[in-house]
Formats: structure tokens, sequence, C-alpha cells
């Protein structure tokens, strides 16, 4: 996929939103993250929905060198492949951004994608609830998402821009059309040329959008709905839903 696709995605989605766009130096940042996570051969692809709104303020906070992740870009996302989102350890100077506590339930999801999930303690190594020690636990995020790269299994958002901006999201009608913009015009190039032998899709809400296009990507049989992980279901179905993840990924490693 190159820049020029994404931009004139982008644009597209700006009409639409207008001023609550993200400015495209946030969006450029986000896929940077992504390729950089990208997996030489993509097993499976977990599609969510988007990253969180990143503002100019957001990226011109530096971040720390992590000797084992060369490459990897210095500028702050509000993005799971971020590491510094919801780690203050790894901001340089001390100059965090505000509200950034990152996501945990989307690292229970990569988490659960290459380990066996028992319970809710299960998640220890990756959460501060659990390691409290911060070096220890971002240590424990790196292994994670460098196993998770050797697997094949690579996360990508349906939608290029940010949909959620201090917690507001928008209207159902705003929401679906951006959903059904992005995929059209890139995320469903990105996800043809990767070849996976699955897709998890992670939220209903983007599977009424895109699903009907699947079977022809993928096949009838690759590909499932997973509820997103913060939806309202009892925590005997979210267990169900992490043990899911692992299963299907489990299944779909290249031999």
């Amino acid at each position: 996929m190159n820049d020029e696709l994404l931009l004139s995605c982008y644009r597209e989605i700006s009409n639409i939103l207008g001023d609550r766009s993200e400015p495209w130096e946030s969006v450029k940042l986000i896929e940077q993250y992504r390729r950089y996570w990208r997996p030489k051969k993509v097993n499976v692809v977990l599609l969510a929905e988007s990253h969180v709104f990143t503002s100019d303020g957001d990226r011109a906070c530096r971040l720390k060198r992590v000797n084992e992740l060369p490459g990897c870009p210095d500028s702050y996302a509000r993005f799971v492949y971020c590491l510094a989102y919801g780690e203050q350890t790894l901001t340089a100077g001390g100059n965090h951004p505000s509200r950034a506590h990152g996501t945990p339930q989307f690292w229970k999801i990569l988490y659960s994608c290459i380990n066996e999930v028992d319970s809710k303690e299960s998640f220890s190594p990756i959460l501060k609830s659990g390691t409290r020690v911060s070096s220890k636990r971002i240590k424990n995020k790196i292994d994670l998402l460098v196993e998770l790269k050797n697997r094949g299994i690579w996360l990508v958002d349906a939608s290029i821009i940010a949909l959620y901006n201090k917690g507001v999201k928008p209207t159902n009608e705003v929401f679906n059309e951006v959903i059904r913009t992005s995929w059209n015009n890139y995320t469903k190039q990105l996800v043809l040329d990767a070849q996976p032998n699955h897709v998890i899709v992670v939220g209903k809400g983007i599977a009424k959008n895109i699903e009907s296009s699947l079977p022809s990507l993928v096949g009838y049989n690759n590909y499932t709905v997973i509820p997103q992980p913060q939806a309202h279901l009892p925590s005997e179905e979210h267990l169900y839903n992490f043990k899911k993840y692992h299963s299907i990924c489990l299944a779909n490693q290249t031999k």
C-alpha cells in the first residue's frame, strides 16, 4: 500500500467528518506503527474499529529509545502499537499527554491470541494491576508484540482515521459512512494484499458494514466476528471470547 492511496482515502473521510477530522500527520503516524508491526507472513488479521484521536500536541511528545525495537516510530500516538500509550515512563523528558491510560482491553485481546486465558488473573503480566513494576510490564508487552509478529498476527483498523475524540463517538450514520469509506478505499485492499488465513472482526458495528465483502477476500469459513471487549456481556462470555481468539490464532498458524 502507498501513502498516495492513504491520503486519498483520508481526504474522502475528511469530507464526511469536516473539522472533526484527525490531522493527516497523525493518520500517517498510525500507519507507520502498523507497518512496523506487520508480519512478513500474515496468518491472522485482527480487524478493529479505529485508534483514538491523536492530536498535534500528542505527536509532539517524543518517546524514549527502546533498544529491542530498532526503527520503531518515536512519536506518541494513541494506538495500542505505541507502547507509550498507557506507559508514562516511555515518554522523554516527562512530557506525557493527559488522559493517556492506554487500551488495556485491546492488550487483553493481543495477549489471548497467543496465551491460554483461564481467568482475569491470566492477564497480570501486561496490566498495571497485575505487574506494578513498569519496566517488567513493558518488557512483557514488547515480548508479546514481537511474538505476535513472529506468529503472523496483525492488528488492522477498519477506519484509517480516529472515530473517538475525548470519548465522543460520531452518530451511527456518520460512523457507518466512515467505516465503509475507509474499507472500500483503503483497508479492504490492505487485507487483500496481506492474504491472511483468517480475519477476526472485533465488533459487530464493523461487521455490519464490511462483512458482505469478506467471503470474497478470505472465504466464507475464514472469518469470525467477536463482540467488542467493552461490550456489555457476562464475564463468562468475555472469557469465552478470549479463548476463541486463542483457538483461532492457534489453528491458523502457517505450517
